[in-house]
C-alpha cells in the first residue's frame, strides 16, 4: 500500500525493470496513477530509439543508392569513351612492315587472265579506301 514508494522504486530502479512487470503490477495494486511516469518515460526513451534507427537506415539506404549511382555513371562514361575509340581492325596485307604477299616464283599476284589487279592501290587501315574518280 506504499505507493509512493512503488513510484520512487520504478524511478531508481528504471534500467532494472522491465515495462510490462512494472504495467502488471501498478494494475493488479491499483496504482496506475504511479506508474504513468515510468511509463511516459520508458515510451519516450523507445521511441527516441526507434527515431534513431529509422533515421539511421534512411541515412545508408541514400547511400547505398549513391554508391549505386556512381557505379552506373562509371560505367556509363566507361562506354561512352569506348564509342569513341577506333575499331581495332587489322591492317591490310602490305602493311605494317610485312613483305607483300607474292605469288608463285616472285611475281605479284595476279587477277583474272593473268594480269595484275586494278583499282587505286591498297586500301588504308581503317575503312574505306580513299574516294576518288572512277
Amino acid at each position: 500500500g506504499k505507493k509512493e514508494c512503488f513510484a520512487s522504486c520504478l524511478f531508481i530502479c528504471y534500467d532494472l525493470i522491465r515495462a510490462d512487470v512494472a504495467l502488471e503490477l501498478a494494475w493488479t495494486n491499483n496504482m496506475l496513477d504511479f506508474a504513468f511516469p515510468y511509463l511516459l518515460q520508458f515510451i519516450r526513451e523507445y521511441t527516441n530509439k526507434v527515431d534513431d534507427l529509422v533515421k539511421d537506415r534512411i541515412e545508408s539506404q541514400k547511400e547505398e543508392k549513391a554508391k549505386e549511382n556512381e557505379e552506373k555513371e562509371l560505367v556509363a562514361q566507361q562506354n561512352m569513351y569506348a564509342q569513341l575509340l577506333p575499331l581495332a581492325l587489322p591492317a591490310p596485307p602490305g602493311m605494317m612492315g610485312g613483305p607483300p604477299p607474292m605469288g608463285g616464283m616472285g611475281m605479284p599476284p595476279m587477277g583474272g587472265m593473268g594480269m595484275p589487279p586494278m583499282g587505286p592501290g591498297p586500301m588504308p587501315a581503317y575503312g574505306m579506301p580513299p574516294m576518288g574518280s572512277y
